[in-house]
């Protein structure tokens, strides 16, 4: 594939829109009317056959320079053709670079075609690659970045003619926005795809806005004579009063009683009241209740803010439409609205709003390293437009080694601004919801939910719903997530109370001098970047924290986890009593101390520790342990710790090569899921009465001589048993849920000596 030409110079802009499509179908007949469409405006459009046939394809990668607009047309056959899609490389580097805007079009395809690398279309992308694979990487990045923009779908119009309209109007909407610089005529209307213009603000209200609005329209509608309440929700900083405002603007001439009431949440409950009435009494004579309403009423935080609407809802015109603005989706529940939550920005969108202001003053967006230091700001923003500007503003003006020191910093250290606007939802949490919202922050972002839930207290359902309806969290898959800025917010807001900067944590583990740590509640530390290792003391280390206070502890390193750097010369004193998270690779104990109190452990995980032989010595109460993981742990010969474990749904041993039996009271496991014993070459027989009526996995070293499944809910025997070479008997008996068994069954042993028990 050629070398696509350096675009760091201003060029000349001869043409108003690039047409890029392949196949002479579309050619000879939805090309040619488009063509005719554009020569009716006035349009001055290039389009390959302009150029003689002997030219090299760089000719086009500089007509593409020279476009101020680029019309990717996708079809089926548009995957066919390398030309094609280096061109569409080339297109969206330069949209990324704010030198032209992109409209794709979807022709008899979906964006979800043409932005997957698995459909028919992605397979027709692999294979074109084959002549050079090298190139296959650079086209899936363009395709799907094209396909994330707003673009136009032939199967969302009656005939190709009246897509044509659409494409036309468009490009008129794209280039009255173009400061009439270039030798090509200006157009009157606003655009509607990404790239460079002259303001962000002006950016995110034109790019942006129109298709929100489009969505709201769609939920909103003003001949219809029902009562319409819609609450516009998201984080703060996504741009929902931005929204609302526009919309506001855009339909304040629909009904006689128009307002929009802002920063309800400052003004206080009584505010609203005072801005609906006006003066007037509260009777059916009050405009409210007497004329069709058209209300925004904007940032509304608690439902107190809009009880006078509850109260009074149903004197409420029929017909009327609210819009309510909040960061809490609980607030305005009682209201039953439709739901808009405003979407992020898309990455193209997002790099340019964020160059608007980091490099204001003329300087260079594409000097240096400046591109990718870029794209990860962008990354970390996540598509909200209030941490776009306000990260730009902080970094404009500032060198390259400015940029990564601000970029190391990030995870800990949230920008003034932002930090100022999630404190006001922060404020409004209970000490529980807080304390819920920086847990998870600093430790447990990413985690499954119904993990997470046992980690925190044990009534913080209700609290994981909230965080959730302010969008300090969301679940996404079964796992907890949360925003960029959220992490690192809650990282900063009380970092002395949760350990998990290493560069700190170690610093205090490693200083002798006692500190003020007393109100620690969890220590994360990774020790993949430490070239020596960190040596602690037993005796400082819990002189250093409040035995009452902590509760999670996690010493690991996330490169190899064999190689944690942390040591114990003088052994382990742990009188922590409510510690209910445990993880410490490699530690170096033959067992856990014996002033260990497990009561409130609920995980424990001990991997790859070459002297443990046994967890503890005495058996001890295990009232809310659940997950267990001793894996890799070589001289582990004693499970009887874990005897009273009756609700452990998790049970790790992997590699633990010197475990010759598990305890008998196994059987009364009767949570236990997931079982692993894969490379446990020493053990050679399971309990005989295990009863684990909730196993649904169970990974086995394949030296078994007898396994007793009997009572369990598995449903079918893997293939892979067949390599149990040793197995001598195999009870089935009462599983129930057991479908079938594998035909290889009578290859085990020979069939001589083997006895499967069903």
């Amino acid at each position: 594939m050629a070398d696509f030409p350096s675009s760091s110079q201003e060029v000349s802009k001869q043409w108003q829109v690039f047409i890029s499509f392949s196949g002479k179908d579309l050619r000879h007949n939805f090309i040619s009317h488009l063509e005719g469409a554009f020569k009716l405006a006035d349009i001055n459009y290039y389009i390959d056959y302009k150029e003689t046939p002997s030219e090299s394809q760089n000719i086009f990668f500089k007509r593409i320079q020279q476009s101020q607009i680029a019309l990717p047309i996708f079809s089926s056959q548009y995957a066919e053709s390398k030309w094609c899609l280096n061109e569409l490389a080339e297109v969206m580097k330069q949209a990324k670079q704010g030198n032209l805007r992109v409209i794709p079009i979807f022709f008899n395809v979906t964006p979800k075609d043409v932005g997957s690398p698995y459909g028919s279309f992605g397979c027709k992308v692999y294979v074109e690659s084959q002549h050079n694979p090298s190139s296959l990487p650079i086209w899936t990045k363009a395709l799907k970045s094209a396909a994330g923009n707003i673009g136009l779908l032939l199967k969302n119009y009656r005939n190709e003619m009246l897509l044509i309209q659409e494409i036309l109007a468009s490009v008129k909407k794209v280039l009255a926005l173009e400061p009439n610089t270039h030798n090509v005529p200006s157009r009157e209307i606003s655009p509607v795809i990404s790239g460079r213009i002259s303001s962000s603000r002006k950016f995110f209200f034109v790019e942006v806005m129109n298709q929100r609005i489009k969505q709201l329209q769609e939920m909103i509608d003003f001949n219809c004579d029902q009562t319409q309440i819609v609450g516009i929700v998201g984080m703060p900083g996504i741009g929902k009063t931005s929204l609302a405002e526009e919309y506001f603007e855009r339909s304040n001439d629909r009904y006689s009683f128009n307002k929009i009431i802002s920063d309800i949440r400052e003004r206080g409950h009584h505010y609203l009241e005072y801005k609906l009435l006006e003066g007037q009494k509260l009777n059916e004579e009050a405009n409210i209740f007497s004329k069709k309403s058209f209300l925004v009423l904007d940032d509304v935080s608690q439902k107190k803010h809009i009880e006078f609407l509850l109260q009074n809802r149903r004197r409420i015109k029929k017909g009327s439409k609210i819009v309510i603005t909040t960061r809490d989706k609980s607030s305005i529940a009682e209201f039953s609205p439709e739901i808009y939550v405003v979407p992020p920005l898309n990455d193209t969108d997002a790099w340019q709003l964020f160059n608007d202001h980091a490099f204001k003053g003329g300087a260079s967006s594409t000097k240096g390293n400046f591109p990718k230091l870029t794209q990860k700001f962008v990354d970390y923003a996540g598509g909200n437009p209030r941490a776009l500007e306000e990260l730009g503003k902080e970094l404009n003006g500032k060198d390259e080694a400015e940029w990564v020191t601000r970029l190391e910093n990030l995870p800990y250290q949230c920008n003034s601004i932002i930090k100022k606007e999630l404190k006001i939802s922060y404020e409004e949490l209970t000490e529980q919801q807080k304390d819920a919202f920086l847990d998870i922050a600093c430790f447990f972002r990413s985690e499954e939910e119904n993990y997470v839930k046992c980690l925190l207290d044990s009534e913080c359902g209700d609290v994981v719903k909230k965080l959730a309806e302010i969008f300090f969290i969301c679940i996404s898959g079964g796992k907890i997530e949360m925003h960029n800025l959220l992490c690192a917010f809650g990282k900063e807001l009380r970092s002395g109370e949760r350990m998990c900067d290493h560069r700190k944590t170690t610093t205090i583990l490693r200083d002798a001098v006692q500190q003020e740590t007393k109100d620690v509640r969890g220590i994360f530390l990774d020790t993949c970047t430490e070239t020596k290792g960190i040596s602690v003391d037993s005796k400082r280390f819990t002189e250093k924290f409040n035995p009452m206070n902590l509760r999670y502890l996690k010493i690991y390193d996330s490169l190899c986890p064999e190689n944690c750097k942390v040591y114990l010369p003088d052994g382990l004193e742990f009188p922590f009593e409510n510690i209910r998270y445990l993880h410490w690779e490699n530690i170096e104990l033959k067992e856990l101390p014996s002033d260990f109190n497990p009561k409130n452990l609920i995980d424990l995980r001990l991997p790859y520790n070459r002297k443990i032989e046994r967890v503890w010595g005495a058996v001890k109460e295990l009232p809310l342990l659940k997950w267990v993981d001793l894996s890799h742990s070589t001289k582990l010969t004693d499970l009887s710790a874990l005897s009273k474990a009756y609700d452990l749904r998790r049970l790790n041993l992997k590699g633990c090569t010197s475990l010759d039996k598990l305890p008998e009271e196994m059987g009364n496991m009767k949570q236990l899921v997931f079982l692993n014993l894969r490379g446990c070459t020493t053990l050679s027989t399971l309990p005989e009465r295990l009863n684990l009526i909730s196993l649904k996995t169970i990974i086995l070293s394949d030296n078994l001589e007898f396994l007793h499944l009997d009572g369990t809910i598995i449903s079918t025997l893997p293939p892979t048993i067949q390599n149990f070479k040793k197995l001598v008997l195999l009870n089935l008996k009462n599983c129930t849920m057991l479908e079938s068994l594998p035909d290889c069954l009578n290859k085990l042993n020979d069939g001589s000596s083997f006895n499967p028990i069903i």
